[in-house]
């Protein structure tokens, strides 16, 4: 079946602490020396520690004026299981010291606006985890690089009254101390859900039931959404919509939209025996899809 994949993007910032006037100086950081650097290394000279486990950038280029870098985290203890269909399972015994378990991580670097791009696995390295290893590379006292992830500057320009709102979740705190006007808000997207001629299901998450719902249908929220989002007490708020009937759903938070993109490879992209996506094949979407947003990156993210 197809594997569904996210894209994650930031920026790469360089923070120097200035003793003179007590004060750090934070900056976008073009990482093209430090790159430069790692790329005339051994593999082997690029592991770096990463809590219990190590990680290795197993391999970097630069590939149409963008670096593509492929990070692996090793797993050398707290091994899973090998299991049988048949009911048995066992153990990866036949592994040697020297050998362990890798989750991989796929990074594209654009040097022209600091811009990174990563995929990342579940147990895989966290965005803070290559930053720090890049700053102990440098190894430059009161110097650190770190990632912020590209989020738009007024993400509730994202919706329009006549999108398709197919789901909403609020998160609210302290709601006794809300706004009178958030309360009521609340109340009366519960309301209009009698107006949905589809079933509609509550956590407090809303949303419309794929089963049996129509291309066109939405949630008549968007003016108690509006009212909702300018209450500092609402910590969270996704919705899901789409622009028509014909296009597809997108997710957005209204409050901090960070810039992602998804991507499903077919089968035929997944290695038989890895029983994954290989990296080459990865970063050869990952070029494809970072070309249609560099120019949104450039004008519109922070």
């Amino acid at each position: 079946m197809p594997k569904h994949v996210r894209f994650d993007y930031f920026k790469v910032y360089a923070r120097r602490n200035i003793p003179e006037t007590n004060r750090a100086e934070e900056r976008p950081c073009d990482l093209s020396v430090l790159l430069q650097t790692l790329k005339e290394m051994e593999p082997k000279s690029r592991v770096f520690a990463v809590k219990n486990d190590v990680a290795r950038l197993q391999s970097i280029k630069l590939n149409n004026d963008k670096w593509e870098m492929h990070f692996i985290r090793i797993r050398k203890e707290h091994f899973p299981l090998k299991t049988n269909d048949n009911g048995e399972f066992g153990y990866f015994d036949d592994l040697t010291n020297a050998e362990g378990f890798g989750e991989e991580v796929s990074a594209l670097y654009d040097p022209t606006n600091s811009a990174i791009m990563i995929r990342r696995n579940a147990s895989s390295l966290a965005p803070s985890a290559i930053t720090n290893y890049f700053t102990r590379v440098i190894n430059e006292e009161g110097y650190t690089i770190f990632m912020k992830p590209l989020v738009h500057p007024s993400s509730l320009e994202l919706i329009k009254q006549d999108h398709l709102i197919k789901s909403a979740e609020i998160a609210v705190a302290d709601i006794k101390n809300a706004r009178p006007r958030t309360k009521k808000a609340l109340g009366s997207i519960v309301a209009k859900a009698q107006n949905v001629k589809e079933s509609v299901d509550v956590v407090f998450k809303i949303s419309i039931a794929q089963k049996g719902s129509k291309k066109y249908s939405k949630l008549p929220i968007y003016d108690d959404i509006m009212d909702l989002v300018s209450d500092e007490k609402v910590k969270r708020a996704e919705v899901k919509v789409k622009a028509d009937q014909d296009a597809s759903v997108e997710p957005y938070d209204l409050l901090q939209h960070r810039l992602i993109d998804y991507h499903s490879f077919p089968d035929t992209d997944i290695n038989t025996e890895s029983r994954n996506i290989l990296h080459t094949t990865v970063m050869g979407q990952m070029q494809r899809i970072y070309r249609n947003r560099v120019e949104q990156i450039n004008s519109v993210y922070e």
